[in-house]
């Protein structure tokens, strides 16, 4: 399989490095090139694998040789490559580290990427297009929506809800039987010990919201 990268930053960079140890494993996966809007990058190299151009790239050429993934850390950028890219026709491929420890029992949607030692423990599902950044936990029966980045060393007991679109900070720590609801940024180091509702930021030990959408009622700490 020829494995394209939609994106071309230092996300994608490591994604790529995860294919290379894939295919070093074995796998029967090979990096092709980067698929990324920026006109200025295209015809470079990067780490050795060129910027084909952007999505006219793909145009007159057989889709079925390729198989993509979208290496952007937003969620809100993920989604809009990832249904540009469902639009032409094209297969997402998942690219999960060898050196990631996932339980037979979990379920992974497509387009995921997973890193270097993160856990993914029974019954817990991973939606479509997520990202379990290096070293970060999913327990047992957590619930991960489609387009969330669980960044480096956050972790989520079991149990655990997150929505759909969410951004989980480095470091985060959320406790068992937890539901954060989508869009919702959690910052790095903070700690969640209740429900928290969608489209808000919350930080700190215990985490306090210090942004909410306009009119939502919620109340600020």
């Amino acid at each position: 399989m020829l494995a394209i990268l939609i994106g071309a930053g230092g996300h994608a960079r490591e994604v790529l490095d995860i294919i290379r140890d894939c295919q070093a494993n074995g796998q029967e996966i090979e990096p092709f090139g980067f698929i990324d809007e920026n006109i200025d990058a295209h015809g470079r190299f990067i780490d050795d694998l060129p910027v084909l151009g952007d999505f006219h790239w793909f145009s007159g050429r057989d889709l079925r040789e390729f198989a993509v993934v979208c290496a952007v850390g937003s969620p809100q950028i993920c989604r809009k490559l990832a249904q540009k890219a469902q639009t032409l026709g094209l297969d997402f491929t998942n690219v999960i580290s060898p050196r990631a420890c996932i339980s037979s029992r979990a379920s992974l949607g497509y387009g995921v990427m997973i890193f270097p030692n993160v856990v993914v423990n029974a019954g817990a599902f991973i939606g479509n297009h997520v990202i379990l950044n290096v070293g970060s936990t999913v327990s047992h029966d957590s619930r991960v929506g489609d387009f969330c980045n669980i960044n480096p060393g956050a972790h989520l007991a079991g149990n655990v809800t997150v929505g759909e679109g969410c951004y989980i900070g480095m470091g985060a720590n959320v406790i068992q039987q937890v539901s954060i609801g989508g869009g919702t940024t959690i910052g790095a180091g903070t700690v969640v010990l209740s429900h928290l509702p969608s489209d808000i930021t919350a930080v700190g030990v215990p985490a306090r919201v210090i942004k909410t959408p306009l009119n939502s009622g919620f109340p600020l700490d």
